[in-house]
């Protein structure tokens, strides 16, 4: 009988201290208000896509859904995430929450009709960069993406994160609240590149016309 408590208490200590490792592991790099931020930024991403905000959904959720998010031409993520909403989550989260991960960087297109615009970007944050490499070191299909934002100043392609994703689903714990935070974020970060301004998402649409106008010509 004492044997049987002991054992008890012994997993409830094991599954009590792995708790308390993984929120340890996001205060090295958030503070309390950030951490609190960055659960509702993930909450609203899963809701949006898969209707939900249970944690323990969320992979399931991704796998799910990702026949649809790989095959980009159907613009699936787009059509999920409601940019109204999105920008209302925006204003529910501190100006530190947001700077540690974005900023808002000057566009150029470099084709006719120039034209000049904000963008959403990487903010360059340094413990947000440590953050990505600490997680890249139990996930391996995370290698370089934190490489990528320090040299390059930006998230890794979506179509190679989603290529791993698919191809490679042991490579990623998508039970891993860090992981659900990072991959919430590089999802919405797209949205808000694909929809923030107006008049470069009709010069963008002009843009494919044109190119499909071309093809049609080019085959027939």
């Amino acid at each position: 009988m004492l044997k049987n408590i002991l054992l008890v208490l012994l997993l409830n200590l094991c599954f009590f201290s792995f708790g308390q490792k993984e929120q340890t592991d996001l205060s090295d790099f958030f503070s309390k208000s950030e951490i609190k931020d960055l659960n509702l930024v993930t909450d609203f991403f899963q809701a949006e896509l898969c209707g939900n905000a249970d944690w323990t959904k969320f992979g399931s959720c991704i796998a799910e859904s990702k026949e649809d998010l790989v095959d980009w031409k159907q613009n699936y993520l787009e059509k999920k995430i409601s940019w109204r909403k999105q920008k209302k989550l925006y204003s529910k989260i501190s100006d530190s929450t947001f700077k540690k991960i974005w900023s808002l960087c000057k566009t150029w297109r470099t084709i006719e009709p120039k034209y000049e615009y904000k963008s959403i970007c990487f903010s360059q944050n340094k413990k947000f960069i440590g953050f990505v490499n600490f997680l890249a070191e139990s996930n391996p299909s995370l290698e370089g993406y934190g490489d990528k934002l320090e040299l390059v100043g930006r998230f890794t392609p979506t179509d190679e994160i989603l290529y791993t994703l698919h191809n490679f689903p042991d490579g990623t714990d998508l039970d891993n609240r860090g992981i659900q935070i990072l991959l919430a974020i590089h999802f919405l970060t797209e949205n808000d590149q694909a929809k923030r301004d107006k008049k470069a998402i009709r010069l963008k649409k002009r843009d494919t016309r044109k190119m499909e106008r071309k093809q049609r010509r080019k085959n027939k």
